[in-house]
């Protein structure tokens, strides 16, 4: 039990206490098995400007935004669609937004981690928007400035009819910033990048198809066979000769 010492008994501890197990143990979920969310980046992170040669010059605060959902024909006028449907395009991105302006000689900065506010998905799917140099791409040529210096910025409506409403055009020939959304939408379907992003994007619908269809008709095989095998090897009933 232990030495004594001075009238005293010292008791010496063999081991520790045992902990109780833990009942929930065998529910945790081990840590290959679990789901890991990506981390939010930082909205304000990985911003390009172009032209680079103005990374630290450029002031672009007064810079007016494009976001993916102005162009977009899957979108609807409450998601953010700002040119007629017809005129539109599918599932146009920042880097297609930002090759147009490159192609149309317009500065502009790139901000890929900025969310459209109306269409909670796109801050997934399609994320992203551009500032564009307005009164850049009025020396272009592309837009032109009220007679009162201020630009066509209203983004609620697009101004022809759209979604079966077959009306006109107040402004056919106008300038503003629907002018610019316009010719953007023109020029991205032309893209070489967006051409083959699509076409890889194609073959990977095109093989998932393939692929349930595989598993579709396995399984369907498989069922067919369980179901119609086993009931040739039992003996049929009846009165026994005598």
């Amino acid at each position: 039990m232990g030495k004594k010492s001075g009238g005293r008994v010292r008791v010496k501890q063999m081991g520790g206490p045992k902990m109780p197990a833990n009942p929930l143990a065998d529910l945790a979920i081990p840590p290959d098995e679990m789901i890991h969310l990506p981390t939010k980046p930082d909205s304000d992170s990985g911003f390009f400007i172009w032209p680079v040669g103005e990374t630290f010059t450029m002031v672009y605060k007064n810079f007016s935004a494009v976001y993916p959902n102005y162009l977009d024909s899957n979108k609807t006028v409450k998601l953010g669609r700002r040119i007629a449907a017809k005129e539109a395009l599918p599932e146009p991105t920042v880097q297609d937004i930002h090759e147009a302006l490159m192609s149309l000689d317009i500065r502009h900065v790139v901000q890929p981690h900025k969310g459209y506010s109306r269409d909670a998905s796109s801050r997934w799917d399609n994320p992203g928007r551009v500032l564009v140099d307005l009164e850049g791409a009025v020396e272009s040529g592309i837009m032109e400035m009220k007679p009162d210096g201020a630009f066509d910025l209203d983004d609620t409506i697009p101004e022809m009819g759209d979604d079966g409403d077959h009306g006109k055009e107040n402004n056919e020939n106008g300038g503003g910033k629907k002018q610019l959304l316009k010719q953007i939408a023109r020029i991205i379907p032309d893209l070489p990048n967006r051409k083959k992003r699509l076409e890889v994007k194609s073959k990977i619908l095109e093989e998932e198809k393939l692929k349930a269809a595989q598993a579709e008709k396995e399984a369907t095989k498989t069922k067919t066979g369980g179901s119609s095998g086993g009931g040739g090897n039992r003996k049929k009933k009846g009165k026994k000769k005598k």
